[in-house]
């Protein structure tokens, strides 16, 4: 496949430009499938296609692939076929990388592929799950209510990531609003208080002092740190892109960070069960759902006790068994499994499991507010504490020389 830059005019005339990534002997009829008449067409670098799918991916969410599957369900129910089904939701969406996709999915169907293959190229949206799930719908012959299946699953991981984001976002704004204020303060507020305090002829006390000091190391230093500390980041970033030994390192100091760790492993007990559940909802067995489940997650050490988890069941383990020899899993998910396994309710058990952690995540995020506001309202009180002290005893200072 090869990146092009193609201009081109649409149906109603107007005059675009896109980025494909197409074989060259299907350029044109694509182009011709599109109802785009080429103006010009230019190869560009292969790495554009990295670059490319970089944007797209942004602009293209879980909730879109939601709405796909779910009018996909109805299209196939309804006996429309699927090429014809998929052109009409191209031409209905306003997003130019969506449009993009559903026309080159119904291009490689009109084509002679099946829903399956045509969608493997975007495997990054739809998921690993979801395309097993076409596959076993298309050799069933069920592939609407495999469709309908994927839709409700793919809605359940998004409740879950939303209600996680959400219980992350308050801290993460309460941190910064608290940096920002006293950064206000210390860089703007306090230097004008104490020329003024000088200007008077006002001695300052130590405490004033230090604080002084302290806000002209930040006036001095604190674009140098500030950027020290941006340089850091994108460093620290690219480590974990290119080292898997950093990035496992990164992710356990992570999964220790006060109030962000809870939350964080009731995402992951949820989202591994959810997905293992709907994995062997769907006829796939244990080995083959965990290793699509460890390329799914991103936590480096839940994707290495995954790994070893299928290394283990291989090897004869029950699933509690090769989980509980990992020991990142708590007591209450290796026993549940266990009866599970013992009883045929693996199932069942699993969707008990993901529930209650769901419904963990979901408290979390209505609550954190109130389990953080005490270390709030304690950081606040001992900065206002020093600003107020600073700023009280020259004040003082200088009514008792006004009275003698």
């Amino acid at each position: 496949m090869a990146v092009y830059l193609v201009e081109a005019v649409d149906t109603k005339g107007n005059k675009i430009k896109k980025l494909l990534n197409i074989e060259e002997d299907s350029l044109l009829s694509y182009l011709e499938f599109s109802h785009l008449t080429p103006i010009k067409i230019r190869q560009l670098p292969d790495f554009v296609k990295h670059l490319d799918f970089k944007i797209s991916k942004k602009k293209i969410k879980r909730v879109h692939i939601i709405e796909i599957l779910e009018n996909l369900h109805l299209i196939v129910k309804s006996g429309i076929p699927l090429n014809v089904g998929i052109i009409d939701l191209a031409e209905d969406t306003q997003n130019p990388f969506l449009k993009d996709m559903l026309y080159e999915i119904a291009f490689k169907i009109q084509g002679g592929m099946l829903l399956s293959q045509a969608v493997e190229k975007y495997r990054q949206y739809f998921t690993d799950v979801v395309i097993a799930l076409f596959k076993i719908g298309e050799e069933t012959g069920n592939l609407d209510k495999t469709l309908k299946d994927a839709a409700e699953h793919l809605k359940r991981i998004d409740d879950i990531f939303s209600k996680t984001k959400q219980a992350l976002l308050y801290p993460t704004i309460a941190v910064t609003a608290i940096l920002s204020a006293i950064i206000f303060w210390v860089v703007y507020v306090f230097p004008k208080l104490t020329k003024l305090f000088k200007d008077l002829g006002i001695e300052l006390p130590v405490i004033t002092e230090y604080f002084l000091a302290v806000s002209q190391f930040v006036i001095d230093y604190g674009l140098i740190f500030i950027t020290t500390l941006i340089i850091v980041i994108i460093l620290i970033k690219v480590a974990r892109e290119r080292n898997t030994k950093f990035r496992l390192y990164t992710d356990k100091i992570i999964l220790k960070i006060p109030v962000i760790s809870p939350v964080l492993k009731n995402f992951y007990y949820a989202f591994f069960c959810e997905y293992l559940r709907f994995m062997i909802k769907v006829g796939l067995p244990i080995n083959r759902a965990l290793e699509i489940l460890s390329s799914s997650i991103k936590n480096s050490v839940f994707k290495e006790a995954i790994k070893h988890t299928k290394s283990k069941i291989e090897e004869g383990y029950s699933l509690a068994q090769a989980l509980k020899e990992e020991k990142i899993f708590p007591p209450l998910i290796i026993r549940m499994l266990s009866i599970g396994e013992q009883t045929g309710g693996l199932e069942s058990q699993l969707e008990y499991i993901s529930s209650y952690y769901y419904t963990k995540v979901d408290y979390t995020s209505q609550n954190i507010a109130k389990t953080i506001e005490p270390a709030i309202i304690m950081l606040v009180g001992i900065f206002l504490l020093v600003v107020i002290i600073s700023i009280l005893s020259p004040i003082y200072d200088l009514i008792t020389k006004l009275t003698e």
